[in-house]
C-alpha cells in the first residue's frame, strides 16, 4: 500500500501531485478556471485535484500538461524523493 499522510489518510503521491499542479499553475500565472478549461475539465474537479481530494486518470495527464505548457513527465518532477 502507498504511504499516506497520517493525519488525513490521503496517499502521499496524491498530495505531492496536487502541490506540483498548484506550483506549475502559479508559475504559469494561470487561474484554476483557465487550466481546467484548457484541459477540458470542470473547474471544481480540477480544484479538488490540486487539493488532493481526487486524483486524475492517466488519460488526463497529456491534457493537463498541455494546459500548463509542460511535458507530461514534468508534472511528476520535484515531487520529493519518495515519489520518483
Amino acid at each position: 500500500m502507498a504511504n499516506s499522510d497520517s493525519s488525513t489518510g490521503v496517499p502521499a503521491q496524491r498530495l505531492a501531485f496536487g502541490r506540483r499542479l498548484r506550483a506549475l499553475r502559479t508559475r504559469a500565472g494561470m487561474t484554476q478556471t483557465a487550466v481546467a478549461a484548457a484541459a477540458g475539465m470542470d473547474r471544481s474537479f480540477y480544484a479538488e485535484v490540486e487539493a488532493s481530494v481526487h486524483s486524475v486518470s492517466v488519460d488526463r495527464i497529456p491534457a493537463l500538461a498541455k494546459a500548463l505548457g509542460v511535458t507530461p513527465s514534468e508534472l511528476f518532477q520535484d515531487m520529493g524523493p519518495d515519489h520518483r
